[in-house]
């Protein structure tokens, strides 16, 4: 994995005395705290090379780099799942996708699980949220604890380029033009000492190519040509390079959320929280779009923090999404603790991160970009340890094909553990059938099975 360290944690008690001090103010202010604005912004299908370039490539999103070379970055940060629905449910209670239950698309989070916007709103904080996509509405349970919860899809319909796939005046996603207009606008109406928000965008998603002239390219009609005896690779680069478009599109848009939220830096102490709920895979694995695989390609994402508590640094111990609310609770100056993960604020040696890969019914199968359909009849949980390696497998043993080679003496506490995962999910997911207008929204967007 390439170590991208643009800066070395400093952690001196002058530098954290001198921090607290700015943040809960100095002598003359009475004690006082000034007001607080906690934002989590996440980007649906980032991939980790998109924001900090490769070897091969450079960054397709200089601008939001740059804030994160401001800020505190991991280079070992892993999404719960390579979906948007049980990936987002983690990021919001601290709990694993075979705790929370929402295991894949389709299903909702109960009202029994607290969320961050709960939390947040009964310490007195003022909570919003923008979205972006049909697969977060808040039909499916992400609505909780917000006082403003804008799922307003307004662009995105079937008709041209999706005829045929259900109802052309229904529409399931907007970009970032929009998502950034209604979180601006939801800015300037905010409220109260204390202020929460969540913007979700949803760009380099697929359909790829939103945000350049000419046709979009869907990922479905890849693989259908794969299928079909094709060669696919030079249409799976060129739906590489629309990705990176509409992430450069995406760049842009940021930059204005960024901007309006530095102009009250002498208002509120502000903390932004960025990461992605999961990746996309363009052929490195044999794979195309994402939710089947747990390769680094679909799991291993972006994250970072832009605080005044935080001072510009790389870390590179593992953390995952369960981490989110502990660090979303501690940047709040809250003593609230969540139910999994830990707080990312404070270093720790090696970590740890787990995850699933989303549920599928039996006999489901993948077509990958060599033709062929592979078999996706069973459970599967993956384990990064310290080293950063993925190690994927059930409580019948590891993948080693998924993996990335044999764990050697891990092996078998492993098993035990990914079986102690599939015992608890057994009795997670919500016994919920997918309604048609659901499965149609979902399929849509490229979820299918």
């Amino acid at each position: 994995m390439r170590d991208f360290r643009f800066g070395r944690p400093i952690y001196h008690a002058l530098v954290a005395a001198t921090l607290a001090a700015a943040v809960l103010g100095a002598p003359g202010c009475r004690g006082r705290a000034r007001p607080t604005r906690v934002v989590l912004v996440t980007l649906d299908t980032l991939r980790y090379d998109t924001l900090w370039g490769a070897p091969d490539r450079p960054s397709a999103m200089p601008l939001t780099r740059a804030r994160a070379v401001r800020g505190l970055a991991f280079d070992r940060f892993f999404s719960s799942t390579s979906s948007t629905q049980p990936t987002h449910a983690s990021l919001f209670t601290g709990l694993h996708p075979w705790q929370h239950g929402v295991s894949r698309n389709g299903l909702t989070l109960g009202p029994e699980r607290e969320t961050v916007a709960e939390v947040l709103r009964r310490a007195g904080f003022a909570t919003a949220a923008v979205v972006a996509s049909f697969p977060v509405a808040r039909r499916f349970g992400f609505g909780q604890g917000f006082d403003v919860y804008d799922d307003a899809l307004t662009e995105g319909q079937l008709a041209p380029a999706w005829e045929g796939l259900g109802d052309p005046e229904e529409r399931y996603y907007r970009l970032a033009e929009r998502v950034t207009a209604a979180a601006l606008a939801r800015i300037d109406a905010g409220r109260g000492e204390r202020q929460f928000y969540w913007f979700h965008y949803f760009d380099p998603h697929g359909p790829y190519g939103d945000t350049v002239p000419g046709p979009r390219l869907r990922p479905q009609d890849l693989l259908r040509q794969a299928r079909e005896g094709h060669d696919v690779r030079g249409e799976v680069a060129r739906a590489r390079a629309l990705y990176d478009a509409d992430a450069r599109s995406l760049d842009q848009w940021l930059e204005h959320l960024f901007r309006r939220l530095d102009r009250d830096a002498d208002a509120f102490v502000t903390h932004v929280v960025v990461t992605s709920d999961h990746g996309e895979s363009f052929g490195e694995d044999g794979s195309l779009a994402h939710g089947r695989r747990l390769t680094a390609g679909q799991i291993h994402v972006p994250f970072f923090i832009v605080s005044p508590r935080v001072p510009a640094a790389v870390r590179s111990d593992v953390a995952g999404s369960v981490d989110v609310p502990a660090t979303l609770y501690a940047l709040a100056g809250l003593g609230e603790t969540a139910p999994g993960g830990r707080d990312l604020l404070v270093p720790v040696k090696g970590g740890r991160a787990f995850g699933m890969r989303r549920r599928f019914g039996p006999q489901q199968t993948e077509v990958r970009l060599d033709g062929r359909e592979h078999a996706l009849d069973f459970d599967l949980f993956y384990a990064v340890g310290a080293d950063g390696r993925i190690h994927a497998g059930n409580g019948s043993g590891l993948r080693p094909e998924e993996a990335g080679g044999d764990a050697g003496a891990a092996a078998e506490p492993l098993q035990t553990l990914f079986g102690a995962f599939e015992r608890e999910l057994a009795g997670a997911e919500p016994p919920a059938e997918r309604d048609p207008e659901v499965e149609r929204a979902l399929r849509a967007l490229g979820y299918v099975g």
